[in-house]
């Protein structure tokens, strides 16, 4: 997986974890594309000399370990083409049926002429449509009665993978697969669908066409497609060589970082990848993290108690109801990030200049932080950004940091300078403030490895 592939399934993590958030009952059912399905990995099995089981065995189990790396939910169904070919076949005799297809001497095609509202999503009309324009598919591999008909079963070529028809073998086309599929487990109509902005067309008109012909209903209500990612001043892509891959993004940054990056720009703007703004969300991150710290382990003289709670309130409600607004407005993470970070800002800012905070507050800053950040980071938020460390270390530094505030009101400065300086050689970030001093394990930035 490339990170333009990964912006596409952080986006859809995001989704689904927001809409569980507002009491949704989500189903999300994700779908693998293996060989019967895609004639570019035939020709990268062609090309590698390897079994197709093998080839796209190895990739799939690829892509669902960079799922997890990159925190993103699994779904509650992976449906694989190729476990799926009877829907398929069965779906494609109805459109046969019901005289939406036909059959030509290398397989079975959609006929576009017959669906009067191809072209819709895409805003196209058929007419303008030209041969090999999406560059899926060579201009002079099917023979069809129109150049916008597009293959539901092809008859397959010597050496290729097969399965049995009606039509003789073959395999199904690129696009039958999300319709039989998604009929399964979704039923006739699905709520939500989409993928990168490349599958809008022709893949996503095609997956309307041929499901609406076949069940006369609406096949999606709402499409997201995610606009592409660029590297230089390309987009990210495979087929070009101009990428960067989730495995070695993590390499050099983490997890959060290249997550919470892909998601600073809406899924519908292009964003460029640089290295600078990796570096600057990295120390968003950081900044969270010590909040967290400062929350989790308030020195024991503070004050769980105060007359006037009023002003804390009103800024974690302002928040709040800013970072739901910003995510129920299309989805808008951008927005929800600096809403999130802002108050991020405003904690940090109000310890400094206060000597207290409830203890009520604290714990809704906690569980606000909590229910965001599993929405913007997914699991990622307890495995990287919480922090999270042995009780006895706790208990370890707090005693250091009591010694070395003896230390520095005895104006004993290098000797509590020496006891940061050796904490902060072990990942330990030490803050001082009014209300005493707090710490955080580092988040270490790969690049300082």
């Amino acid at each position: 997986m490339h990170i333009g592939h990964a912006r596409t399934y952080i986006v859809w993590d995001v989704i689904e974890r927001f809409l569980q958030y507002l009491g949704y009952d989500v189903i999300h059912v994700s779908n693998i594309t293996d060989i019967s399905v895609d004639d570019n990995i035939l020709k990268r099995v062609r090309a590698s000399g390897s079994a197709f089981q093998q080839l796209t065995t190895r990739h799939t189990q690829d892509y669902y370990q960079d799922r997890r790396l990159l925190g993103i939910r699994e779904p509650h169904t992976y449906a694989i083409a190729t476990q799926h070919i009877q829907e398929m076949i069965e779906l494609v005799q109805h459109l046969l049926d019901r005289g939406y297809a036909y059959e030509a001497e290398d397989g079975v095609y959609f006929r576009i002429n017959a669906y009067q509202y191809y072209g819709q999503l895409a805003g196209l009309n058929p007419s303008t449509l030209r041969a090999g324009a999406s560059g899926r598919i060579d201009k002079d591999e099917y023979d069809k009665d129109h150049v916008g008909d597009f293959v539901l079963w092809k008859r397959a070529k010597p050496g290729e993978p097969f399965w049995y028809s009606p039509w003789g073998p073959g395999r199904p086309g690129w696009h039958i697969e999300c319709s039989a599929m998604s009929m399964k487990y979704l039923g006739e109509t699905i709520d939500i669908s989409g993928g990168g902005e490349d599958n809008l067309f022709p893949h996503h008109e095609n997956c309307i066409a041929q499901s609406e012909a076949a069940t006369g209903k609406t096949y999606v209500r709402y499409w997201i497609h995610v606009r592409h990612l660029k590297l230089g001043t390309e987009r990210m892509s495979k087929s070009s060589g101009n990428f960067l891959t989730v495995r070695d993004a993590v390499q050099q940054y983490d997890a959060a970082t290249l997550r919470l990056f892909l998601l600073a720009t809406h899924y519908r703007k292009p964003i460029t990848f640089s290295v600078d703004e990796m570096q600057r969300t990295h120390q968003h991150i950081e900044r969270l993290r010590s909040l967290l710290s400062r929350l989790l382990t308030k020195p024991a003289t503070q004050i769980d108690v105060i007359e006037d709670k009023s002003k804390e309130e009103e800024i974690l409600l302002e928040a709040k109801i800013k970072f739901e607004q910003a995510l129920l407005d299309d989805f808008n993470t951008g927005r929800a990030i600096n809403h999130f970070f802002q108050l991020v800002s405003q904690v940090h800012s109000y310890l400094e200049t206060q000597s207290s905070l409830s203890q009520e507050t604290v714990n809704r800053l906690l569980l606000f932080f909590e229910e965001a950040g599993n929405i913007l980071f997914g699991a990622l938020y307890h495995r990287d950004i919480l922090p999270r460390t042995d009780p006895k270390v706790t208990s370890l530094i707090g005693i250091l940091l009591n010694e070395r505030n003896r230390l520095r009101k005895a104006k004993q400065f290098a000797l509590a300078d020496a006891i940061r300086t050796a904490l902060q050689h072990e990942g330990f970030e030490i803050v001082d403030s009014k209300s005493g001093s707090s710490w955080w394990v580092r988040l270490i930035n790969r690049k300082e490895k």
